[in-house]
């Protein structure tokens, strides 16, 4: 079937079962973050079912259509379009400035739009992001835009706090760790991430796979199951799509940006 002809195909599909669950009733569905530091910056792992009839082309089409949606979205500091690589999900690794932006964002009604136009569940997963290493000169933005990134991928990872270590080590651990990360081949991005459900680790942005390869090898997992006890989880994303904030209502809190030198 031609590409155009399946893109029409797909999304009449799509607004078929988007018009189907329209009669759903709405449901609050609160995003976590309650013991989030309020100085910190927050990240959003946002993860919708594709549908089997929506080839992966014409949901990047859509993403891409969606991009002036979110050029000045206040609090929206960055945005990956993502799909990950365990399922297939859609959606978007989001870094806002803070929680407030995060839940303005992710509010009820978000949901609701989420199910009556995709015709799923959304799935929101937020992280406290007290720190952020920006490695590209000048900032990410000078680096990417909304149209580029192809190759990109992202990495979390997430490891169980070890017994006895409390908030203040781990953040200590976090600015210990920025010479390494500053030197690390093919980071672009690194959000140093804590959960509501003892969990820590990071949220790394790749400007391609063999540069992630590379890191996250047999040697990085032994060398975190010997340091913390226990291994690291490692979740994949293709993020062909990468959209730096514009504006003043978007940028991070001085005390949270690391850029490179």
């Amino acid at each position: 079937m031609p590409q155009s002809l399946s893109r029409r195909v797909a999304a009449t599909l799509l607004a078929s079962a988007a018009a189907a669950a329209a009669v759903v009733p709405a449901t609050a569905q609160p995003v976590g973050g309650a013991g989030f530091d309020p100085a910190s910056s927050v990240a959003a792992i946002v993860k919708v079912p594709r549908p089997w009839y929506a080839p992966r082309f014409v949901v990047e089409g859509r993403m891409r259509d969606a991009v002036p949606q979110f050029e000045s979205l206040p609090g929206l500091n960055f945005k990956a379009y993502s799909f990950a690589r365990a399922d297939g999900h859609y959606g978007g690794i989001y870094l806002w400035t803070d929680l407030a932006a995060a839940r303005a964002w992710f509010a009820p009604a978000w949901f609701e739009r989420v199910r009556r136009e995709r015709g799923a569940e959304g799935q929101v997963r937020l992280f406290e992001v007290p720190l952020v290493l920006d490695n590209t000169p000048g900032g990410t933005s000078a680096r990417t835009s909304a149209r580029g990134g192809a190759a990109a991928v992202a990495t979390l990872v997430e490891i169980p706090v070890p017994p006895g270590v409390g908030r203040a080590a781990l953040l200590q651990g976090f600015r210990d760790a920025l010479p390494t990360y500053r030197k690390v081949p093919g980071l672009l991005r690194k959000y140093f991430i804590l959960s509501d459900a003892g969990r820590f680790g990071g949220i790394y942005l790749w400007q391609d796979e063999a540069s992630a390869r590379a890191w996250h090898d047999q040697a990085w997992q032994d060398r975190v199951a010997a340091r913390y006890g226990q291994p690291a989880t490692v979740e994949w994303f293709d993020t062909p799509i990468l959209q730096p904030g514009r504006g003043a209502e978007q940028a991070l809190p001085e005390a949270v940006l690391v850029q490179a030198r």
